[in-house]
């Protein structure tokens, strides 16, 4: 291996890159880059906005969640008390040929992130960025491939191979028939091969590319010359190609591989691509990114302005239009001409909406009918004032490619009770939303679903279900007890002084001061605070036990007196903040820092 720089280690690899709509000689070119030197790639993480997307005082229908260095960095609106979600990391774009590249597309596959880019203009520059998500809450860049004179525009993992879609200069590859193409690289242990077959095929630009459940794999290019085409698996060759112009994207469910036009057309076709009927649809602006997601026999469309539609296949008929949430951020950073429907994808009983400008909504999604219930909306223009052009989730983490803006890192939050279970049968509550008082010597213990100004606790209180505090702090006063089975969401600050009890999952928007009587116990998930603007501490001179995860996105202090103890070897306390020990006790584990 070549010795280079170590600020930044790069291999140039020599790619064959193979036509195969004819049978015209290879063209070859020294065409990719590969950096894979940690230090140089980890400057392109970071975590500094991390933190809740904290929820505020609800308005007539919606809480809004806020996140980062200024009040308008992260917007969360939600309908929902048990939703909650978490910024975690950002991977800035690359940076080629004093280029910005905008992030376009995103596969997850096991342990590994796939990110694609492209470069806004007439210019032609990819790449492809590949983070090892092992350790989701400390995500590592491993790989950044720089492809010269190549636009990357869509990829799927398929087994050993990492499909490509995009489109070539054709000023440099003069040899090749047109621009679009599509390519696969091999994968060795997630990581990109040295060895690149590149196909042409018809039209300027090919946008989406999948790997196909019966032998086949299948690619749509856009423009008035437009294809969908049925590839060779092994081989990538052009085994059948129909002309359907301006194509957006395609998926398949086994039987029908479905295809969108931006001309308003959603067309179905059985796995040899033999047509069997079309959908009308709400046509797209020109030259956007569409990307769809077929779930069984339902389709949902994105369609840009109009928001997204739901579609039987089978029957042909619109299951329902939905609108994009209203925006409730800075308008005066927003172009309106931004607020688009670019993607949408499912992920079990979630479904996901990149709505250009206005961030990623998030939906409550029945795949027997195809409902959507709005949970939330997140915007990131705050932050860097990009476009979020695709969205994906894995099991409860969420991927955006946000164009210049790189790609973003969410978790979601389940606060629904998982039908908890409680050591008695205890009345509703149903008093008032006001201070909730427990005096001292009062034994009380409710059950269900309330929220609270403020909570102040002398006596004893066991909650069963889900207990919210808005704009107040929850404070456990010495000689006091609280027992909550289920959920907690306090919007403030919590205060312990005395036995405080979680059993389920729980989160805290302000500082936690476990004072040095206090002990708080997790028995499942908590997640506390932000590491940017306000910066929250969570402060430990009593006892902290940890049956499960805590996740601190502040800081995290921890005093002479303060005792930290795992309860077994699968419990983690995670820091993003800074963290600092005064000579106090962790037991039986060890803190991970971000």
């Amino acid at each position: 291996m070549k010795s280079i720089s170590s600020l930044i280690y790069s291999a140039l690899v020599v790619l064959v890159l193979a036509t195969s709509c004819d049978k015209s000689d290879p063209v070859t070119k020294e065409k990719i880059i590969i950096n894979n030197n940690a230090n140089s790639l980890s400057n392109r993480i970071t975590s500094k906005n991390a933190g809740l997307l904290n929820f505020h005082l609800p308005s007539s229908s919606s809480m809004k969640f806020r996140s980062g260095t200024s009040a308008e960095s992260v917007i969360l609106t939600s309908s929902d008390k048990n939703f909650a979600l978490a910024l975690v990391s950002e991977i800035s774009s690359p940076e080629f040929q004093g280029q910005k590249l905008r992030s376009t597309h995103v596969a997850v596959q096991g342990t590994f992130a796939y990110v694609s880019y492209n470069t806004e203009g007439d210019k032609y520059l990819g790449g492809i960025d590949i983070i090892d998500i092992s350790d989701i809450n400390n995500p590592k860049l491993v790989v950044s491939a720089q492809l010269q004179d190549v636009d990357v525009n869509a990829i799927y993992v398929d087994g050993n191979q990492l499909l490509i879609a995009g489109a070539a200069d054709r000023d440099v590859y003069t040899d090749l028939p047109t621009s679009a193409f599509s390519s696969f690289l091999p994968l060795n242990n997630g990581l990109i091969g040295s060895d690149y077959n590149f196909n042409s095929i018809q039209g300027p630009s090919a946008m989406d590319i999948i790997a196909g459940t019966q032998g086949a794999n299948y690619v749509v290019s856009g423009g008035a010359s437009g294809v969908l085409a049925k590839l060779n698996k092994q081989n990538g060759n052009v085994e059948i190609s129909i002309n359907i112009p301006d194509l957006r994207s395609v998926k398949e469910n086994g039987t029908k591989v479905v295809a969108l036009s931006g001309t308003g057309l959603l067309k179905v076709y059985n796995q040899s691509l033999v047509h069997e009927k079309d959908i009308t649809v709400q046509p797209n602006t020109a030259e956007s990114k569409r990307t769809m997601d077929l779930q069984q026999n339902i389709a949902i469309v994105p369609q840009g302005k109009a928001g997204f539609g739901i579609y039987n296949i089978v029957s042909g008929s619109l299951i329902k239009q939905h609108d994009i949430p209203t925006y409730s951020g800075n308008d005066s950073n927003l172009d309106p001409e931004d607020v688009v429907v670019n993607a949408v994808s499912v992920n079990n009983d979630k479904l996901f909406t990149a709505n250009g400008g206005a961030g990623v909504s998030i939906y409550n999604y029945s795949n027997q009918s195809g409902a959507a219930n709005l949970l939330g909306t997140a915007s990131f223009n705050g932050l860097d004032l990009t476009s979020s052009n695709f969205v994906v989730s894995r099991d409860n983490y969420v991927f955006v490619a946000s164009g210049r803006g790189g790609l973003k890192i969410l978790k979601m939050i389940d606060l629904t009770p998982k039908v908890p279970t409680c050591n008695g049968n205890y009345p509703n509550y149903t008093g008032n939303d006001s201070w909730f008082n427990i005096n001292s010597n009062e034994v009380r213990s409710f059950s269900g679903v309330r929220s609270f100004q403020g909570i102040n606790i002398g006596g004893s209180l066991t909650w069963c279900g889900t207990l919210s505090v808005l704009s107040g702090d929850l404070n456990v006063n010495s000689n006091g007890t609280l027992n909550v089975y289920g959920t907690l969401a306090a919007s403030k600050n919590m205060n312990v002084n005395s036995n405080t009890n979680l059993y389920g999952a729980s989160v805290v928007e302000g500082n936690i001061n476990l004072n040095s009587n206090g002990l708080l116990k997790i028995n499942g998930s908590l997640a506390q605070g932000k590491s940017s603007g306000n910066t929250t501490t969570f402060h430990v001179n009593g006892k902290l036990e940890i049956d499960g995860e805590v996740i601190v996105y502040g800081d995290l202090n921890i005093n002479s007196s303060g005792v930290v103890e795992f309860k077994n070897t699968s419990s983690k306390l995670i820091v993003y903040g800074r963290f600092t020990n005064n000579n106090g006790k962790v037991l039986n584990g060890q803190i991970q820092k971000i």
